[in-house]
């Protein structure tokens, strides 16, 4: 298979996507490939303003060519970036108007505002020539500032004509250099190669070195030339002093460190983090995705080259490794981000935080997991033993039809009996394999009251069962919940009777509930404590069965308990909650 050189393909990509756009538009895309090639341009036409350009109105007009390779160069919107009618509006007239106050006061502010975008954007740069680049720029820019622009200011900043004249003709055969120094094109993300505290640093520096040097020349007495130098080594001292400050050596954190800590509690992207985690959670349900999700939303973070995970038996990773890395490790989770330089201690501490917080949605989607599958084979086993006892009461009606067959009496009545519950019977078990089939947490299906309640006496003819009420003639109830309640009260009552012969059991109707009364003894407070909120044991079965009826009839917003308990009385009810007890709708 042949190898594919991917820098051609890159090529070819951009040939035709510069075959799509309009000349000016593949105009500015070839500059913007160039940006040292953008930024001497712009000085070249600041150093042609600075040394009194700007008082010829021929001259003054490079001020737009100026501002035009700036908005191309310029690091914090993506200089292909198409603009707006309204913002088209308000750049015209900005431009307008600095062209029509063009002045020293104007170009030194603008020599401030250059030098700190120089500076807020070489300190992003990867490579060190780049960086150098970056560097060539800053100190034209700062030699132009003061050799060019300052004097302009007042008369009474001398600097000697023959050497303003030689600085304004031969100072420009030092930017060609900038082109040995290329930079990389910025990606459509810009905003972000944009250092803000160093580009302020940078500006306050640069207005403390011009304002000390006037204020040397006026209080001092002393001429331009050497209030530059003396204000620069004295500039030069501070700074040295400062940088220890910030990173001392001598066994305390400095100022850095505070600095740092203060920034990562307030400007780092702690809430983003959160916001990206919080999305990905939403977007990925498996644990082991959205681990791959959320690590590599660690891209965009500086220096930080690669990442790799490992999770029990997988593993993944982007990027490339390097010899500076932070690990961290839960569990038989471990997490590691590879560094371009070595990370400092606040930004170890930064990191460690981001990574123990995606660890810990980690370990919450891994937990939800497992409770779902928990969840489903307890699902499969409420299924399993709601079905095994429904099966059990048709094997209960089964016996009592054997039971009342079996027994002497008119045959004609008999076989009346069973042409009227064989029927029902396998609608019954037809309806319970339909359980397995498709289980459903609830059946609402309504029926006749009146025809349930025959259905149920005629199941249960020959027994010793006391049958009371009538139902309205319009009531209808949930055929599957009566028939569920029905079938486990009486078959446990009339186990009951076989351990306590005599015993009276009695079921009463009334509208749309159903009570099931016996005359026994009462049931134990062991089992009470835990019948219908969870399965208990019992030897005639107590328990299991009432434990679904009970849940059933709770989906059903009805409610089945156990109304009294003491000896001689029995009752079970079961009848629809009160509507101030019903859940309220959201």
């Amino acid at each position: 298979m042949p190898v594919i050189n991917r820098e051609l393909v890159s090529k070819y990509e951009q040939c035709v996507v510069n075959m799509n756009v309009r000349p000016a538009e593949r105009f500015a895309i070839w500059f913007g490939n160039w940006p040292h090639l953008l930024l001497a341009g712009h000085l070249l036409m600041l150093h042609a303003l600075a040394f009194g350009g700007w008082r010829i109105p021929a001259v003054s007009l490079l001020w737009l060519v100026a501002l035009g390779l700036f908005l191309i160069w310029q690091p914090f919107v993506a200089g292909e970036q198409r603009i707006s009618p309204r913002q088209g509006f308000f750049l015209l007239a900005a431009v307008l108007l600095s062209t029509l106050f063009l002045g020293p006061w104007l170009l030194l502010i603008w020599c401030g505002a250059l030098a700190a975008a120089i500076g807020g954007r070489g300190l992003w740069a990867e490579q060190r020539r780049e960086r150098t680049g970056y560097l060539l720029a800053l100190g034209y820019l700062i030699a132009v500032t003061v050799l060019g622009v300052v004097p302009e200011i007042s008369p009474a900043v001398q600097l000697d004509a023959e050497l303003r004249g030689l600085l304004a003709r031969f100072l420009p055969v030092f930017l060609p250099l900038l082109l040995l120094f290329p930079a990389r094109a910025q990606p459509m993300r810009t905003g972000e190669s944009f250092d803000l505290f160093y580009g302020i640093l940078v500006f306050l520096v640069m207005a403390v070195f011009v304002l000390g040097a006037l204020a040397y020349m006026l209080v001092g007495g002393a001429g331009y030339v050497e209030s530059l130098f003396k204000t620069s080594m004295t500039l030069a001292a501070a700074l040295l002093v400062v940088a220890w400050v910030w990173n001392p050596r001598a066994g305390f954190s400095g100022v850095g460190a505070a600095v740092s800590r203060y920034l990562l509690s307030v400007g780092m992207p702690l809430e983003q983090w959160l916001v990206h985690l919080s999305q990905e959670s939403d977007r990925y349900a498996d644990p082991w995705r959205f681990l791959e999700a959320v690590m590599r939303r660690l891209k965009v973070m500086p220096r930080v080259v690669g990442a790799s995970w490992q999770a029990e038996n997988k593993r993944g990773g982007y990027g490339e490794p390097s010899a500076y890395v932070h690990s961290c490790q839960a569990n038989s989770l471990t997490l590691i981000l590879h560094f371009r330089q070595p990370p400092s201690p606040a930004m170890r501490w930064h990191v460690e935080w981001l990574l123990r917080l995606a660890i810990e949605f980690y370990l919450v989607k891994k937990q939800a997991d497992q409770l779902q599958k928990m969840g489903y084979v307890q699902a499969i086993y409420e299924t399993g033993a709601r079905v095994t006892h429904d099966v059990k009461n048709l094997l209960q009606s089964l016996q009592v039809l054997c039971y009342a067959a079996a027994r002497p009496g008119d045959p004609a009545e008999v076989a009346g009996l069973l042409r009227r519950q064989l029927p029902q019977i396998v609608e019954r078990l037809k309806a319970t394999l339909e359980k397995l089939q498709s289980p459903r947490i609830s059946d609402d299906d309504l029926v006749d009251a009146r025809a349930w309640w025959r259905s149920l006496q005629d199941r249960y003819a020959g027994l010793p069962i006391t049958w009371d009420g009538e139902p309205a003639s319009d009531a209808r109830i949930p055929g599957a919940l009566f028939d569920s309640v029905a079938e486990n009260l009486l078959q446990n009552a009339l186990s009951k009777r076989q351990r306590e012969p005599g015993l009276v059991i009695t079921a009463c109707i009334s509208d749309v509930s159903l009570r099931v009364v016996d005359n026994g003894s009462a049931i134990g407070q062991e089992l009470v404590a835990g019948l219908l909120k969870s399965p208990v044991a019992s030897e005639d079965g107590l328990g299991i069965g009432l434990y679904h009826a009970a849940g059933h009839a709770e989906a059903l917003a009805y409610r089945l308990e156990l109304l009294a308990n003491h000896p001689g009385q029995v009752e079970f009810s079961l009848s629809p909650r009160p509507e101030q007890e019903l859940p309220m709708a959201r």
